[in-house]
């Protein structure tokens, strides 16, 4: 029988997920909206991502359920909701496999420039070798998860360090905190959204955690604040060597080859940002499979894909990997994906929320048993701040974009696919059959 993940492997996951792909590719994009506010857009991105899923480690206090967040939307919501989660869920893990494996290439490119003609076959080998990570089994893909993440945090430690020695506050004296204002402030926290979500991707990890009623709401809340320390003291060390002009627009490799010798430059290059977007990308696998197997077994995917191999790897592997391939071929980049994916996200949120306001009313004896020392009025009142939280989410994604139309259209589109197959599926919700009082 495979190992528990214990606590120290759930914040290894979390963290790996939050620092990945969007640090590194979208750092310099919000110092160009914020300069040096850039540590401020990553705290209230950061504040905003945990409160708009605050029901989550909640809900998982009340439910042991083995699915994720599917398993709880589906457990709280009607079932078009469900549906419309279930296609946001699919269309946000196609891009953003497929982008983290490209912004690896992007990384290899300034270590090996000759790779560059063939960006999308190494992408694609990238993001082979990453699934073959994770069907060898979750326990050992943590291990590599916790490998990498202490590389990680020794190169961009090494990165921070730097930054502070090479603090130059004559560089930036004439530059203003907040060059574009409240409307560049609004761009960076939607843009930065992107980079601090993660940490609730534990979630999914359901009956794979040991103790997981206590280990993964406490994983939720330490990969969260762990993810936080390390992006406050990341966007600081960024904006305080240089000028505005310079660095704007710059992604942290360009800024570690400014303020670091070469050696020290190469390993943040692998320790740092390869390691970081390795493990964005192997934690995102990890945890994302069980989601999509729960969906499958409800009828809203084909039901070949509750099956595994006979080692125990999930056949929905196979519907991941080559979601994540296709992108790849079409040339998407990290900021449609951000863009198409974040609204639609922040309406599930907003959805969940409203639905489980009645959780302690509709499941009073799980309620009663989960141990949750919290008064039912403080449990709603906390929803309702998390649905706060992600409606202006919801509106920075909107108005910090030119692609509103898409957005809205792509939004349509996954409550239409809810809504057929919930109208001409077979869908049956078994996690409601478990807790059915």
């Amino acid at each position: 029988m495979e190992k528990k993940l214990n606590l120290f492997d759930l914040i290894s996951i979390g963290v790996g997920c939050i620092v990945g792909s969007g640090v590194f590719a979208l750092m310099g994009v919000g110092i160009a909206y914020t300069g040096r506010g850039i540590v401020l857009a990553l705290f209230l991105a950061m504040a905003l991502c945990v409160l708009q899923s605050i029901a989550f480690p909640l809900l998982t206090r009340i439910f042991e359920v083995d699915g994720g967040e599917y398993a709880i939307n589906s457990l709280v919501m009607p079932k078009m909701c469900s549906g419309f989660a279930v296609g946001r869920d699919i269309l946000f893990r196609a891009g953003s496999l497929a982008v983290t494996a490209i912004a690896v290439v992007q990384y290899l490119e300034k270590l090996f420039p000759s790779i560059s003609a063939y960006g999308k076959l190494v992408a694609f080998l990238v993001l082979t070798l990453a699934f073959l990570c994770a069907v060898v089994g979750d326990k050992f893909a943590a291990g590599v998860q916790n490998i990498m993440c202490i590389c990680m945090y020794l190169a961009l430690g090494i990165f921070v360090v730097y930054g502070v020695m090479k603090m130059d506050t004559a560089a930036y004296s004439g530059d203003p905190m907040l060059p574009n204002g409240l409307k560049g402030l609004i761009s960076a926290i939607a843009l930065m959204s992107y980079t601090c979500n993660g940490f609730q991707y534990v979630i999914n990890m359901g009956k794979s955690a040991a103790n997981p009623r206590k280990n993964i709401p406490l994983a939720f809340c330490l990969s969260a604040l762990v993810g936080a320390a390390i992006y406050a003291l990341i966007g600081f060390a960024a904006t305080h060597t240089h000028s505005y002009g310079e660095i704007a627009g710059m992604n942290l490799g360009g800024v570690a080859q400014m303020i670091m010798p070469n050696g020290l430059y190469m390993f943040f290059l692998i320790g740092g940002a390869l390691f970081a977007l390795c493990t964005s990308l192997l934690g995102a696998i990890v945890s994302g499979y069980r989601p999509l197997i729960a969906s499958a077994k409800d009828g809203w995917l084909p039901g070949v894909l509750t099956k595994t191999t006979k080692k125990g790897a999930p056949y929905v592997l196979v519907l991941l990997y080559l979601l994540g391939a296709v992108p790849i071929f079409l040339g998407m980049d990290l900021g449609d994906v951000a863009t198409i994916c974040l609204f639609p996200g922040a309406i599930t949120k907003v959805l969940a929320n409203i639905y489980a306001m009645s959780v302690p009313s509709r499941f009073e004896k799980s309620w009663k048993k989960s141990g949750l020392k919290i008064s039912v009025g403080l449990y709603r009142f906390v929803l309702v701040v998390s649905s706060v939280a992600a409606v202006v989410l919801g509106v920075f994604y909107f108005i910090s974009n030119d692609l509103k139309v898409a957005m809205l259209a792509v939004t349509a589109g996954i409550f239409v696919y809810g809504f057929l197959v919930d109208r001409f599926g077979n869908i049956h919700i078994q996690v409601k059959e478990e807790y059915t009082e």
